[in-house]
């Protein structure tokens, strides 16, 4: 699947990652969430960058996470703009550790992500379970932006893999 997210091309990427985005915010999860969580987006994964901007535009508060990696634990944090996220675990951008906290029950909408998944919301992550031990017990909507490609028919799922609610696609 990496592979097949490196050897997308730039062109497909842009198109497909546009109509993905457009669904999302045309979403009513999204038009009725008021705090968003969501990871600032590297590499070849699909762009997060204009979803924060758009939901800070749009007045929503915007949250992303911060790795603990000695409790393998995720904590949200507000943020104002992607510039309050410094590079720290793993490379990824995350916020500075002195902002706002979001505490679990304030979230309205989680923008999951993930690597492949089933029809069914279940996903393979970027490693290390984080998000499905957050999702264990949070009863907010939960969405997970993929290419087409990324769906994979067969699929075993684990006891403690959390599905996400919804996948949005380009098709």
């Amino acid at each position: 699947m990496l592979e097949q997210l490196k050897n997308l091309p730039e062109n497909k990427k842009i198109d497909y990652t546009d109509r993905i985005h457009k669904k999302l915010t045309s979403s009513a999860e999204w038009r009725q969430s008021e705090v968003v969580a969501l990871t600032i987006s590297r590499g070849d994964e699909i762009d997060t960058h204009h979803l924060i901007n758009q939901a800070l535009d749009d007045g929503k508060k915007v949250c992303v996470p911060r790795c603990e990696p000695e409790n393998k634990k995720l904590v949200f944090h507000y943020i104002q703009s992607i510039n309050d996220a410094v590079p720290s675990f793993y490379g990824l951008l995350e916020p500075e550790p002195h902002l706002q906290v979001a505490q679990k029950h304030e979230i309205d909408l989680i923008i999951v992500p993930g690597l492949a998944y089933s029809n069914d919301g279940y996903r393979i992550g970027f490693g290390g379970g984080y998000y499905d031990r957050f999702l264990s017990d949070y009863s907010g909507d939960t969405i997970s932006m993929a290419y087409s490609f990324q769906l994979i028919a067969e699929w075993f799922a684990e006891e403690y893999d959390i599905p996400v609610k919804k996948i949005m696609t380009e098709q």
